[in-house]
């Protein structure tokens, strides 16, 4: 039994710092999912709140993840000089860094197939357009998350989202969700299912990160 130092220490963890494996790394989206759709149900959200949660979209949320993929390539994001091999907890970790980025990317400019840093085409199509199966380094990822974040943008403008309340939201589309809390769920639901056809996600890697957010993508 633990201890009621060990609680005490645990009530001072970061939810990330809980992550060990698969299984909470699943509960971990889950409680991102629930935390961003909380906050955005408060009217008068407070600075805290609206700090801990700048993305409002997919998309966004993507966008955060290139940025800050971007400068831990560059070796200056403390993701990456604390976090060690990639695992289950430095992935949770990833993400939430990546909740408290704040916006900032013209989204004219990925509209017109450009990534952030001004000059990688990112618009599926173009000629850094990457398979999951392609990506084996943190720059491959963040080329593919790139091209997610430019076909989400692309989805929602050829399929805006439902207002009918018995239609899901990406449901004409080429995404089954078209809010970040559904696709967090989403996400956490795929990890949550072991079944063989979701394997290969063990031991992490930057190609299993892909494999993941190319099935969230679809996963209803």
């Amino acid at each position: 039994m633990p201890t009621s130092r060990d609680l005490e220490d645990l009530e001072d963890l970061e939810p990330w710092q809980l992550v060990h494996c698969r299984a909470d790394f699943a509960t971990y989206l889950r409680f991102l999912a629930r935390d961003g759709e909380r906050a955005r149900s408060d009217p008068e959200p407070d600075e805290h709140t609206a700090r801990r949660l700048p993305h409002t979209s997919i998309d966004g949320f993507l966008w955060g993840w290139f940025r800050l993929l971007g400068s831990g390539l560059d070796g200056t994001d403390s993701v990456y000089e604390t976090a060690g091999p990639l695992g289950w907890r430095e992935l949770a970790h990833q993400l939430d860094a990546v909740r408290t980025t704040p916006p900032g990317f013209d989204h004219e400019s990925a509209d017109r197939g450009f990534g952030p840093d001004g000059d990688a085409r990112a618009a599926p199509g173009s000629h850094v357009d990457i398979e999951p199966e392609q990506v084996d380094t943190a720059r491959d990822l963040r080329r593919y998350i790139a091209v997610l974040a430019t076909d989400f943008a692309r989805d929602r403008r050829e399929h805006p989202v439902s207002t009918d309340p018995g239609e899901a939201a990406g449901a004409d589309g080429g995404w089954a969700h078209g809010t970040l809390s559904d696709w967090l769920e989403a996400w956490s639901a795929w990890i949550g299912d072991t079944s063989p056809s979701h394997g290969h996600v063990d031991p992490v890697t930057w190609r299993s990160v892909a494999r993941q957010l190319s099935a969230a993508r679809v996963y209803e």
